[in-house]
């Protein structure tokens, strides 16, 4: 792991940028002019690499992020939101050309949820935004929403090659592909150090319904591979090794919504992975900052907030 702590960030992300609007309640939607009440909404900064980021500087990272947001009313949301969390976004521009993306999501009691999302600032992120000077500002590279950052699809292997020569570490979470189709991410596997699935999707990626089966063959590339999965806890692969938190012994967590918890998942356990933790230690860092965020509603009002570095290992 590089320790060139001399860098202006320790992780820099391109961000799928956007706001998400919650509704929550038991209910499934009926078309036919049917109306249904729900028992609350809120309104709240989205994107999988943004609440990753809040939670990294949380720990005491720094944290930035590339991307757009529209001149509109939700962008200037989004940048007071982005300035509130002490993120960097120097690299975050406001554009006429694009709306502010945005995610309709119908959050269950359960941690369940249906996202409903337009697109807009969360792909308006071009490849020729990733210079060679970036390389110089972070030490580590965040992928999150692999599939709806779909303008990038193509540079990735490229950039990824750059990353590496320059002595940057790497992680992706590739989060649920619309389509699907789960196409690109085996090629670009190899030039990544963590991969952070969650169940489903390692076994959608990996084409096998076990999860140890997914996330062996997952590691064959050559990271570490951490699967979430949710309440029984996560597992870590790399190479013949295998490092599992079982959670089963454990109080269930209260639970508002799951927006968000698997980002802050991937923010604890790259803060100790970065940091030189055993995988362990990175794997419990993890599940607390997943389990503080399902009590607080979206993915930043219940992030853990303790400064890790300080902490005794």
């Amino acid at each position: 792991m590089p320790r060139d702590y001399d860098k202006p960030l320790d992780v820099l992300s391109v961000a799928d940028l956007c706001v998400d609007l919650v509704l929550t309640g038991d209910v499934v939607p009926r078309f036919g002019q049917a109306e249904q009440l729900v028992d609350d909404y809120y309104l709240e900064l989205g994107g999988s690499a943004t609440i990753c980021a809040g939670q990294l500087v949380k720990l005491g990272a720094r944290a930035g992020l590339i991307g757009s947001v529209g001149a509109d009313p939700f962008g200037d949301f989004v940048s007071g939101r982005l300035a509130e969390l002490g993120v960097g976004t120097e690299r975050v521009v406001r554009s006429e050309h694009v709306r502010t993306g945005l995610g309709v999501a119908l959050a269950k009691q359960d941690g369940d949820r249906g996202i409903l999302t337009y697109s807009g600032s969360i792909d308006a992120t071009p490849p020729e935004s990733l210079t060679h000077d970036l390389l110089a500002l972070a030490r580590h590279w965040h992928i999150s929403s692999f599939f709806l950052l779909s303008s990038l699809r193509d540079s990735w292997a490229s950039w990824l090659s750059r990353c590496r020569e320059a002595g940057l570490t790497t992680s992706l979470d590739t989060n649920w592909d619309p389509a699907e189709r789960w196409d690109g991410v085996h090629e670009i596997l190899p030039l990544i150090d963590v991969f952070l699935p969650n169940a489903a999707e390692a076994c959608a990626i990996a084409g096998v319904e076990d999860v140890g089966v997914a996330g062996r063959r997952l590691a064959e590339h050559g990271g570490v591979v951490v699967v979430k999965q949710g309440a029984d806890g996560a597992a870590a692969f790399h190479g013949n090794d295998m490092t599992t938190l079982n959670l089963t012994d454990e109080e269930p967590p209260r639970i508002v919504d799951a927006i968000g918890a698997g980002d802050c998942f991937d923010a604890g356990f790259l803060r100790g992975w970065m940091l030189g933790w055993g995988v362990e230690e990175c794997l419990r860092l993890g599940n607390r900052c997943g389990r503080a965020s399902l009590g607080q509603a979206g993915g930043f009002r219940g992030q853990l907030v303790e400064d890790v570095s300080r902490s005794a290992q």
